[in-house]
């Protein structure tokens, strides 16, 4: 059934005309690929402070104040280019097992942001008021350092599974 609607989507007018413009695919993943950009250094910044590899002179809760929205917008961004990434070329997404984990991944990336958020929200010293908070913390950005690499991985072998 997934197979018949690529099939359907790849021969729809508007995925037909992304198939013919040349230069819509690079421009797209261009995009997309800073987009990705975005997201990992935000991502990253907020892993290296809970795990507390990385200081800085502002409190982990304004820094996550400032570089969230830009992540919310990166993530938009991704969600945009990648539907029309899939629209031009449908079977090479929707059908990959790698794509599939990705997808995944994202979800669950983002569950762990939204978590993150929601503890600084209600409390701006959450993750640094106890060693349990701290552990857990630690153990959030440890997981959120790790998907972001697996989505950049699972991106990469769309391509070749």
């Amino acid at each position: 059934m997934l197979k018949q609607f690529c099939d359907w989507l790849s021969n729809t007018s508007i995925s037909l005309a992304f198939q013919n413009w040349s230069w819509f695919v690079p421009i797209v993943q261009t995009i997309h690929i800073l987009g990705i950009a975005v997201v990992l250094f935000s991502v990253y910044t907020i892993s290296f402070r809970l795990m507390g590899v990385t200081r800085a002179r502002q409190p982990l809760a304004v820094m996550t104040g400032k570089s969230m929205p830009w992540t919310w917008a990166a993530l938009t961004v991704l969600l945009v280019t990648g539907l029309l990434l899939t629209i031009t070329e449908p079977a090479r997404e929707l059908l990959n097992n790698a794509f599939r984990a990705k997808m995944v991944l994202v979800m669950v990336l983002v569950g762990v942001l939204l978590l993150i958020q929601a503890r600084l929200r209600s409390n701006p010293e959450y993750w640094t008021k106890s060693p349990r908070h701290r552990r857990h913390g630690l153990a959030l950005g440890v997981i959120a350092l790790l998907i972001g690499a697996c989505i950049v991985t699972a991106g990469r072998w769309i391509a070749y599974v």
